[in-house]
């Protein structure tokens, strides 16, 4: 199987821009000479590696080798990075070249523990940031899909190619605002009122918010029966509770909080802790190393501790 760095590099360009016009035009390239690149490297591995649809996406296989591109691309970008050592660096140490990294973390944990990792990540390295914001149950996608070299998650097992540690539990606590309470539950909370009262949800794949539903009015509960309102962001998300819109799932360190808590009232004494894990590249990566280090040293402060 002959793989060129420039196949994958096409590769990445005609998944990362959409259509292989826009990138001929990245890469410097002509149309014809990225399909042609495109064609030589399914030829090469005897795989299909992308729908040729608008916006071009990668096959199942594709994916295998855009997450090598990607993962070639950190790889060549460290070492030049070594290369040029100190003989060749800028005398403003604000001029260094810059690394992209992309992260996928869920809107709940980049609200509460996981900016500071972020923030301590970019002040320790020469390195542009992206985070990619998705629910914990589905962030495991952008890591077979090669479009995060780690990711928050709440899936267990390590998707192909990539190494998981057990981060903890991030804990949550059902809660309203008082005129919600009085309004629509009462004194004690009942199935029947759960039915009709209005639902606050992350989006549709808000897996946190069904199970507190199901906690809360028992296993028989329908997570699609009451009035649901969407809301994609996190700090939105708890203000429209607050505002009386409907009853959600909230972290808990939101709620304890004075500021972010203020005008909340919890539904319920009993927790519901989402397992959280970190996945990435199983590869060697000096920066990959030190991202994850920070990444483990602040859910152990954070997270409720995983059990052994």
């Amino acid at each position: 199987m002959d793989v060129t760095s420039d196949g994958l590099r096409t590769l990445t360009a005609v998944v990362h821009e959409g259509t292989f016009d826009a990138a001929a035009a990245a890469l410097g390239l002509t149309p014809s000479a990225v399909s042609q690149r495109i064609k030589a490297l399914e030829q090469a591995v005897g795989r299909v590696l992308v729908q040729r649809t608008k916006p071009v996406r990668a096959t199942v296989d594709g994916e295998v080798l855009l997450r090598l591109g990607r993962q070639w691309r950190l790889l060549v970008d460290e070492a030049r990075a070594e290369l040029v050592g100190p003989v060749d660096e800028p005398d403003d140490p604000r001029d260094r070249v810059r690394i992209p990294v992309r992260i996928g973390c869920n809107a709940d944990s980049l609200a509460t523990w996981f900016l500071p990792v972020v923030a301590e990540f970019h002040r320790a390295h020469p390195v542009n940031v992206e985070v990619q914001r998705d629910d914990e149950s589905v962030t495991a996608d952008l890591l077979r899909s090669g479009d995060v070299l780690g990711a928050v998650t709440s899936a267990p097992l390590a998707v192909r190619g990539c190494r998981t540690l057990a981060l903890g539990s991030l804990r949550y606590f059902p809660a309203a605002s008082p005129w919600f309470v009085e309004h629509w539950l009462g004194d004690e909370i009942r199935p029947a009122d759960l039915a009709r009262a209005p639902m606050m949800m992350f989006d549709r794949n808000d897996a946190v918010q069904r199970r507190t539903l199901r906690q809360l009015a028992g296993p028989a509960a329908d997570p699609d029966g009451p009035p649901i309102s969407l809301v994609p962001a996190a700090a939105e998300y708890r203000r429209a509770i607050q505002a009386g819109m409907g009853w959600g799932a909230i972290p808990a360190a939101e709620l304890d909080d004075p500021v972010t808590g203020a005008g909340l009232v919890r539904l319920s004494g009993e927790p519901v802790d989402v397992p959280l894990f970190w996945q990435h590249w199983a590869l060697r990566s000096p920066l990959l190393g030190a991202l994850t280090g920070i990444v483990v040293d602040h859910a152990a402060r954070a997270l409720i501790p995983p059990q052994v």
